[in-house]
């Protein structure tokens, strides 16, 4: 059941831990799955790099460590649209590229220019070679061709999250305290009205049929981002959706199947966003994970991507990897046993019913033996009565 609104919400994914990348906290902060959602790009502190399968995550197969190139934590990840490279941002002014070729990590050209930010986000456009960074102060910067140009620095707080349109390259920034930016092809940065006043903490925009992203605020609250592709200084917030009852608050989004969004809970829990419907799912909560291990329920949430609906994995900060699939459903659970008694009884003679009343021979047979019981019944009545009288006299 969707949970906007609702008093109360069931879990619809049964969780498992199938192992852990290391025997210590490794401080993970993230990840990106690739564009052929092959393999997942995790990141963290003191330049914690590590390639794993997304497919078979819970198999040690397919990972890969990469080499530390840096001692800063890694905060943010993006895929080039071809997939052959990705970039990874963090603390004073990090800015790595990775080889998915070789495998290879090293610092990217021209990074010397964001020297001293802290890079809090990054993303690529979907049909060019630019990606737009954001800085724990608020500025905006754009990447391409190994130069880096800084767009705007009218901010003062965070940029937590940004996303990009399907099939335009424009782009929607979040903030802590300064609201929402929008920036078109053009680079041209606009702050949308009405946007101030939220904790905005995550953005997506995965159907591609519409022109708008969901954007997701502390307080477990979401908005349209409406957008106007022609001029995009137009582009609006629409009116803000709480998300039902839910455990905690929403801290962060990854990508998910069926142009939804994965909300990551803080206690630790996953909800399912549908931005065409603007209906949140609980898939587990921290009770669920509770359940599951107590040591996890108690870790923090890192990055979660689906393989297919409802199925997939979640690694935590820690470097748990966990495992998540549609709950199995019991057909017979809060059926009562006379109810199931009664049916077992009725089925069968409703057939024997049905084939009595299609067949003369056997209504004959039925009215002979009953009439031939009451006659003797009938006898046996007088023969008594008229033996009582006798006596009497």
């Amino acid at each position: 059941m969707p949970i906007v609104g609702a008093s109360s919400a069931e879990s619809t994914v049964e969780v498992n831990i199938e192992r852990r990348l290391a025997n210590h906290d490794l401080g993970i902060n993230g990840g990106a799955l690739s564009p052929n959602g092959k393999s997942v790009l995790i990141y963290g502190a003191e330049g914690y790099a590590h390639l794993i399968s997304a497919k078979d995550a819970d198999s040690e197969s397919g990972d890969v460590r990469l080499e530390n190139e840096t001692i800063h934590n890694l905060n943010s990840a993006s895929w080039h649209p071809g997939g052959k490279s990705a970039i990874i941002v963090g603390d004073s002014g990090t800015v790595l590229r990775y080889n998915s070729t070789t495998y290879g990590l090293g610092e990217a050209e021209g990074s010397s220019s964001m020297s001293g930010n802290d890079i809090t986000a990054v993303q690529f456009t979907p049909g060019s070679s630019v990606a737009y960074l954001g800085t724990e102060s608020g500025h905006i910067w754009k990447y391409y061709a190994d130069t880096f140009t800084i767009l705007d620095n009218s901010a003062t707080s965070r940029v937590t999250d940004i996303a990009c349109l399907k099939n335009d390259n424009i782009c929607v920034f979040t903030t802590l305290n300064d609201g929402l930016a929008v920036v078109d092809q053009g680079d041209t940065i606009t702050w949308i009205a009405n946007s101030k006043g939220y904790t905005w903490v995550g953005v997506s925009c995965e159907d591609p049929q519409m022109n708008s992203c969901s954007a997701f605020a502390s307080g477990k609250k979401a908005a349209s981002v409406n957008i106007d592709v022609i001029d995009s200084t137009k582009t609006s917030v629409g009116g803000i959706i709480v998300l039902g009852q839910l455990e905690g608050d929403t801290i962060g989004d990854n990508p998910a199947t069926d142009s939804s969004t994965l909300l990551a809970m803080a206690p630790l829990g996953l909800v399912r966003w549908n931005q065409y419907e603007e209906e949140a799912y609980l898939m587990f909560s921290n009770d669920d994970a509770s359940e599951e291990d107590v040591l996890f329920a108690a870790d923090r949430y890192a990055v979660a991507w689906e393989n297919s609906k409802n199925s997939g994995f979640l690694i935590t900060g820690q470097g748990r990897i966990i495992s998540f699939e549609p709950a199995s459903e019991d057909d017979s659970a809060g059926v009562p046993v006379i109810l199931i008694a009664l049916v077992a009884m009725c089925v069968p003679g409703v057939f024997l019913g049905l084939i009595y009343w299609n067949s003369p021979w056997l209504q004959r047979k039925y009215a002979n033996l009953f009439g031939r019981s009451k006659k003797k019944s009938a006898a046996k009545a007088i023969q008594k009565q008229h033996r009582k009288k006798k006596g009497e006299q």
